[in-house]
């Protein structure tokens, strides 16, 4: 019996062994004229599993062409989605690049476990707590194009990171914020998840970070003292805002202060 298994661990080695065609390897060409051969593979731009003819396989996870120049960062698809999301500030929740608050789905890993059609749907019906964008199809294709390359510099995760998805035993009328503010705002907080239900109001996610949008008085950041002066009178920044004063005694400033709270803020 031993002598029966040590043959037959012998023979599997030497199949392993054996060289394997390069048709083999690569089924996609037997329907798929090849482009680009210089950058390698069919599974490099578009993923898949080329080893296969079953279509239903070797498209498993396709990368349709719109979106492959993601495997080139100085591609103008890149360069623009990259702006894009710099101008829509999806740091202030996300990952992206490596860089940004992890608040809710780390961007970078999108490349590994969702398809671009499923971001797509992501950025045009937006999740409870995510702003509403209003992205248009010119807009779509580099972001989800530059989503996908971070992905590819940053390498696959082995542990999707923590999100912020819990919602705290605060009761509304404990929440300053919900109290306060949740009228007209909703936001992702690290201290009580998502808050608010407002929508007439700007998203306020990350309001404090380094991220969020330079709204305050046009073009400056956002920080505590900012904050406390907007509160307190907000037409004296910004002569014809609808919102109103919001009075806040020391212990619900402080109170506040901590939803708004997570690092690297202002």
């Amino acid at each position: 019996m031993g002598f029966c298994s040590a043959v037959l661990i012998a023979i599997c080695f030497v199949i392993q062994s054996l060289p394997v065609s390069a048709a083999l390897l690569n089924r996609c060409t037997s329907c798929h004229a090849v482009h680009y051969r210089e950058r390698g593979s069919c599974d490099y731009c578009h993923r898949g599993d080329q080893r296969t003819s079953r279509k239903e396989l070797a498209h498993t996870g396709l990368i349709a062409g719109r979106f492959a120049s993601f495997t080139d960062p100085l591609s103008p698809a890149v360069i623009a989605g990259n702006k894009i999301a710099e101008r829509s500030a999806c740091r202030r929740c996300h990952l992206f690049g490596k860089k940004g608050n992890n608040l809710a789905t780390n961007l970078d890993n999108l490349l590994w476990t969702a398809p671009p059609e499923y971001i797509r749907s992501a950025l045009l019906e937006p999740a409870l707590y995510m702003p509403v964008f209003h992205f248009s199809d010119r807009d779509i294709e580099p972001l989800i194009t530059a989503i996908l390359s971070n992905g590819l510099r940053t390498g696959k995760l082995k542990k999707e990171s923590p999100q912020v998805v819990h919602f705290s035993n605060t009761s509304p009328e404990q929440n300053i914020f919900v109290k306060q503010c949740g009228g007209c705002h909703k936001m992702l907080s690290k201290k009580d998840g998502g808050v608010g239900v407002g929508i007439t109001g700007p998203n306020l996610s990350g309001l404090l970070g380094v991220y969020y949008p330079a709204t305050f008085d046009i073009n400056k950041i956002w920080n505590r003292e900012r904050l406390r002066r907007w509160l307190k009178n907000p037409r004296s920044i910004r002569e014809h805002t609808l919102m109103r004063p919001v009075a806040l005694n020391p212990e619900e400033w402080g109170q506040l202060l901590l939803v708004f709270e997570f690092p690297g803020q202002n």
